[in-house]
């Protein structure tokens, strides 16, 4: 069983740039599912080794990660896909 508590890792410098938000059914309700893509240096990605499985709080906000992608394949620039719940 996975643990639902979630710890702070490490703290970097990222751009974050809102897409698209839209209401829809969540849980019991209707909440509003903001998409976001966050953008930071690759190798700090590699060095802290981010995955799909976690979290990303940026301005008080706690982001889903659903991709992560190495932007034009230079392993410069790393643009993950991001959602909020609110």
């Amino acid at each position: 069983m996975r643990d639902d508590a979630w710890t702070a890792r490490q703290t970097f410098r990222c751009d974050l740039r809102n897409d698209s938000a839209q209401e829809q059914q969540y849980a019991d309700g209707v909440a509003v599912i903001r998409s976001c893509e966050v953008r930071m240096r690759w190798n700090t990605a590699q060095s802290i080794s981010l995955s799909e499985l976690d979290r990303i709080a940026v301005r008080g906000k706690t982001l889903r990660i659903r991709s992560i992608i190495n932007l034009d394949e230079q392993d410069a620039v790393a643009v993950i896909e991001c959602e909020a719940v609110e």
